[in-house]
Formats: C-alpha cells, sequence, structure tokens
C-alpha cells in the first residue's frame, strides 16, 4: 500500500465516528425540518411540506425579534470582547512571573461553566438583594432592573458574554504579540517611534488577522448563545432576550414543535457559515493587501 492508501485507511475510523456523530444528524434534521411533525399531536413524523417550515419560521415574529437581538448580542459582545482582550494582552504580554499569573487569573471567567456564570450573575444583579443592587443603593447612584427591563436586560446579556468570552480574545493575542519579531520594535525604538505609533503602524497591522480570526470564532459562538439567557432571564421580560437559540429550544422542547425548531437550526447554521465566511474573506484580503504593501 502506498503512504495515501495507509494515510486514507487511518482515517476511516475517525470519518466513521464523524458521520455517525455529526452527517447523519445533520442529514435527519434537514429531512425532518421538510415535514409537519408535532410531537404534541403525534409521534409520528407527519406529511411532507417542503419549504413551508422555514417560511412560517421566518414569518414568526418572535423568531425575527430573537434574530435582531442575536445579531445585536453577537455584534457587541464581539467588539467588547476582542477591543478588552487586545488590551488585556498588551497589558499581560511577556514572561515575567506576574505576567503569567495575571494571564491565568485572567482565564478564570472562561474556565467557568455557563451555567455558573449565569447563575451568579443572576444572584449578583438581583433587583432586591443582589450585592451589585445594594452597593448601588448604599451610594445613593438607585438601583436599576438589571434583568426586568428590556432594553436594560439586552445590554447586561451582551456584557455578561463579553466578560465570559474576553479571556478567550486574551489569550489569542497575547500568543499574536509574542510572535512580533522583536527586532522591528527595536528598530521603531530606534527611530524615534513612541509607544501610539508603534501600535498603529507596526503592531496592529501585524496581529490584524489573528484579530480577525478571533472576532470571527467570538461572532459565531455568540450567535450560538443559549445557557446564559437560560439562567439568567430565562428569555425574559416578556421575548426581549430570546435568542435564535433560546427561541429553537423552546419550540422544540417545550412546545414539542420538532419540525419548526429542526427549521430554525438550519437557519442558524446558515447564518453561522454566513458570518464565518464573511469574516475569512476579509481576512485573505487583507492579508493579500498586506503582501503586495
Amino acid at each position: 500500500m502506498s503512504d495515501r492508501q495507509i494515510l486514507l485507511l487511518c482515517l476511516v475510523p475517525a470519518l466513521l465516528l464523524l458521520a455517525l456523530t455529526q452527517f447523519y444528524p445533520l442529514a435527519q434534521s434537514f429531512y425532518v425540518s421538510l415535514h409537519d411533525w408535532t410531537l404534541a399531536r403525534s409521534p409520528v413524523m407527519g406529511e411532507f411540506v417542503g419549504a413551508q417550515n422555514y417560511s412560517r419560521v421566518l414569518h414568526d415574529r418572535q423568531f425575527t425579534g430573537a434574530l435582531w437581538f442575536t445579531l445585536g448580542l453577537a455584534a457587541g459582545s464581539s467588539i467588547l470582547s476582542v477591543l478588552l482582550g487586545f488590551g488585556l494582552a498588551l497589558l499581560t504580554v511577556g514572561e515575567n512571573w506576574k505576567l503569567r499569573l495575571s494571564r491565568t487569573l485572567l482565564l478564570l471567567p472562561m474556565i467557568i461553566a455557563p451555567v455558573a456564570v449565569g447563575t451568579v450573575w443572576r444572584m449578583m444583579l438581583a433587583a432586591r438583594i443582589g450585592p451589585v443592587n445594594e452597593a448601588l443603593g448604599a451610594l445613593g447612584l438607585g438601583t436599576p432592573n438589571w434583568l426586568g427591563s428590556p432594553g436594560l436586560a439586552q445590554v447586561t446579556l451582551t456584557v455578561i458574554d463579553a466578560w465570559q468570552w474576553t479571556p478567550f480574545s486574551m489569550i489569542v493575542m497575547a500568543a499574536a504579540l509574542a510572535s512580533i519579531p522583536p527586532d522591528i520594535l527595536a528598530a521603531a525604538r530606534m527611530d524615534g517611534a513612541g509607544r501610539g505609533l508603534i501600535l498603529r503602524r507596526i503592531i496592529v497591522p501585524i496581529t490584524l488577522p489573528i484579530i480577525l480570526l478571533v472576532a470571527m470564532f467570538r461572532m459565531v459562538d455568540a450567535l450560538m448563545t443559549l445557557d446564559i439567557v437560560f439562567t439568567t432571564t430565562g428569555g425574559g421580560p416578556g421575548f426581549a432576550t430570546h435568542t435564535l437559540g433560546y427561541w429553537i429550544y423552546v419550540q422544540g422542547l417545550r412546545y414539542f414543535n420538532i419540525s419548526q425548531a429542526a427549521a430554525a437550526s438550519w437557519l442558524l447554521l446558515a447564518l453561522c457559515m454566513a458570518t464565518a465566511a464573511a469574516f475569512l474573506l476579509w481576512r485573505r484580503r487583507i492579508m493579500s493587501w498586506q503582501v503586495r504593501q
């Protein structure tokens, strides 16, 4: 056998496992999305309806509201986590033991289970007995209803999501900053460039492809947000904090509307793929422009 045939043979078990655990469920969910099936009505899959489930989902006001909130949460959380992560990376990059300890401590929000993160923040932001409002009340700054006011709850969830995943941005960007050749920075300092100029003209352009890659991962991950919503607001008040993931959960596991939940899942998958493709295309163009320069 040739080396190529041996390599393909070694890949067969992994590909079979991937097909069973990923491809088959995806194909099954797509098949279900083309049929009329509500478990509360019948345990047997209904008749073939084609794209009707997709049309019903797209014309559902709650779904479109969840779509806009999800896009806003994903964009806001991604921007915040990338900017804060880049700033923390600049502050903590290096091999000094104090810097390594700082990076380790800053990773704690990311390694905590999302369900625990949501539960802790829900208790901290409780309107009457939460420590945050108690501190604000003691200072005479009022006691906002962080999770009970529609607009404020949306902003709060965006900040919580950014807080949890800023360490991811920080650790990746710290590695990117550490990979910059020190000779380039030393030469810039010898030429009289200040910190601001070095940051704008050297550090940001070199690390921009990595920044876009981190933003892509954060954006796609935020589009699938579910656990923080589930443990903090439960989608409320009203439907203000329904994300696409939470809307799919409600339709599939509360109302047992399996076909529409499957259709919405495929729409979410298409949105994630389109977002990733847009970021990769943007990154490719920037890298091509840098090469030409």
